[in-house]
């Protein structure tokens, strides 16, 4: 059935504790990554001066923020040091929704 809502994790609509845990980090990140998305257009089109290098490395740092942690938080789940870590740091039990 599909009524037109937005659904999201299994099919029946339960999200995991871990994706509940990071979806506010996630947002965060995915805003920033517009932010400098908007900033490096902006900069483009009104012509800001500056060198090839300072350029690069702003994007650099850019992708350093935001785009690893989201990796990291991607691949947590199969990392056994990130599932120690995130379970250290809630006090709770991995749960990606993986397994039976």
């Amino acid at each position: 059935m599909v009524d037109g809502s937005r659904h999201a994790g299994f099919p029946d609509g339960y999200i995991t504790p871990f994706a509940r845990a990071t979806s506010t980090l996630l947002g965060i990140l995915a805003a920033a990554c517009m932010a400098q998305g908007l900033y490096f257009f902006l900069a483009g089109v009104f012509g800001r001066k500056g060198s090839a290098v300072g350029l690069c490395l702003q994007i650099l740092a850019a992708a350093v923020l935001t785009v690893v942690p989201v990796l990291i938080v991607k691949d947590c789940p199969h990392s056994q040091l990130c599932s120690r870590a995130y379970e250290a740091l809630t006090g709770t039990m991995m749960d990606d929704g993986a397994g039976g």
